[in-house]
């Protein structure tokens, strides 16, 4: 399940039920509910910025997430790493503004049958994460729909109501509609920490969008708990 690889750098959590009156159709793919979440009321504040490109990347490092099989059969090992400059998503712009100031970046990559996981944690020493935020959320008021460049797609930009997990000062989370010759969605998870951003964008059951952000509410305790340790 390749889906668009975001260079820039993630509706309702019912799931659809199959109509009774529709034709018999062979088992479909594994859909989840989104847990119970409980947020610790005080969560530890962040630790100092870094002060060395050395530092940040090895923070970065720390914030990868782990997906073993008990997560998903397909998450058993990723598929990809590796260290390139990818920017944080931004839409129907080149760059976030202040992206251009990063300083430690890694990508981690689960690309399966059923799911797709795209992980991107990027580290700056001297940028706080909620100017990114605060940069991401000005594009996502203006953008609705956008053509993926080099992709040959449109995206229409999706807001879950009520959110698959909700959205707050360093938590934002919204959905793709990615339509070529065939439709699929993506949803993205951005979380803020300190001087740290951490990006998951995923996809799952052909692209469909319920199991998309059920797999992002899925991800997201795990991520929280991978950032705060890490930064």
């Amino acid at each position: 399940m390749s889906l668009r690889r975001t260079i820039l750098v993630p509706l309702s959590l019912l799931l659809l039920g199959s109509s009774a009156c529709a034709p018999s159709k062979a088992a479909e793919a594994p859909r989840w509910s989104a847990p119970t979440v409980s947020a610790s009321p005080t969560p530890p504040k962040p630790r100092p910025a870094p002060t060395s490109t050395a530092e940040a990347r090895s923070r970065v490092t720390g914030a990868m997430l782990n997906l073993d099989a008990t997560f998903h059969p397909e998450t058993a090992q990723y598929t990809d790493e590796n260290t390139e400059a990818w920017k944080l998503i931004s839409l129907c712009r080149a760059s976030l503004p202040s992206d251009i100031k990063r300083t430690a970046y890694r990508e981690r990559l689960w690309d399966g049958e059923d799911v797709w996981i795209r992980q991107y944690v990027v580290g700056y020493l001297k940028v706080p994460g909620r100017k990114l935020a605060d940069e991401l959320r000005s594009v996502l008021a203006t953008c609705k729909e956008y053509e993926v460049p080099d992709d040959g797609r449109t995206s229409t930009i999706v807001r879950p109501s009520p959110p698959p997990v909700p959205n707050g000062p360093d938590v934002i989370t919204f959905c793709e509609r990615l339509k070529g010759k065939t439709t699929r969605h993506q949803c993205t998870l951005v979380l803020v920490r300190g001087n740290f951003v951490m990006e998951v964008d995923a996809s799952a059951s052909n692209g469909d969008l319920a199991a998309g952000t059920a797999l992002i509410a899925k991800i997201a305790p795990l991520a929280v708990a991978a950032f705060e340790k890490a930064v």
